[in-house]
């Protein structure tokens, strides 16, 4: 590490100050605001892999334990937030998504777009499961205990399940039918679960490129492998065995990690 990970309440709002600086700087000066983060001990690309510093990554760093304040990590959280409202999708049609599956130590993180109106009704993931092999595709790669719940049978191998989107303005089950929606903030989810690896991607289509829309693509990359793989959806054209053999990766990850 060429800096440090434990910071005063001065310097972390010192380097609040910098970073809101360098955001609207042009390049020149932008070399001379990294060097001022640098002499308090801040190196945000070689000691956290983030190269465009934002102040909003900053305070995730701090959520997430990465990095540390010595006199109060919550209270320079609070005092340093910026206030921003999320607008919310008003619709008569609004659905509100799932909370993320995860356990203590997850390698990988699979995004599906949103749950299925089964799916919501049983607040649990892949429920429709007559037009989706997502279980047959796990079980397949993993033993699966009798009686285990999908949750567990999920997180028990260190899997997390999340989806692209918060809220959608949708009518009935596909993609094609979103009118609006809200993303999850998936980039603070990867920094509060930083034994996560890989990130894969249920569907080469839309959560792909929702997930595209959202993220920094390119940032995530040079910390974590992203694949995209076929939809697990029946709707998707392909041979269970095709689909399978493309899935496959998620068992070797998590042999390897283990």
């Amino acid at each position: 590490m060429k800096g440090k990970a434990l910071f005063t309440k001065r310097e972390v709002e010192q380097i609040v100050s910098l970073i809101r600086q360098r955001c609207s700087a042009g390049r020149n000066e932008q070399k001379q605001i990294r060097a001022k983060m640098r002499k308090i001990g801040f190196y945000g690309q070689d000691d956290f892999g983030i190269f465009d510093m934002t102040e909003e990554k900053f305070i995730r760093l701090i959520e997430s334990g990465r990095i540390k304040v010595s006199d109060g990590s919550r209270a320079i959280i609070q005092a340093i937030q910026p206030q921003r409202e999320e607008a919310p999708v008003t619709s008569s049609n609004l659905k509100t998504g799932l909370e993320a599956w995860c356990g203590e130590e997850p390698f990988v993180l699979i995004l599906g777009t949103f749950p299925s109106e089964k799916s919501l009704i049983a607040q649990a993931y892949y429920q429709n499961k007559s037009n989706n092999s997502f279980y047959r595709i796990m079980e397949s790669l993993f033993e699966r205990s009798s009686g285990m719940s999908d949750k567990d049978f999920i997180i028990n191998n260190h899997i997390a399940l999340w989806d692209c989107m918060k809220e959608v303005d949708r009518v009935g089950n596909l993609d094609a039918n979103i009118k609006d929606y809200v993303p999850n903030d998936v980039e603070k989810f990867l920094l509060l679960h930083p034994t996560i690896t890989t990130i894969i991607l249920n569907g080469t289509g839309d959560t792909t490129k929702t997930f595209e829309q959202n993220c920094p693509v390119e940032e995530l990359k040079r910390r974590y492998r992203i694949h995209s793989l076929p939809s697990t959806s029946n709707s998707r054209p392909m041979s269970f065995e095709d689909k399978l053999k493309s899935w496959r990766i998620i068992k070797r990850i998590v042999e390897a990690q283990s």
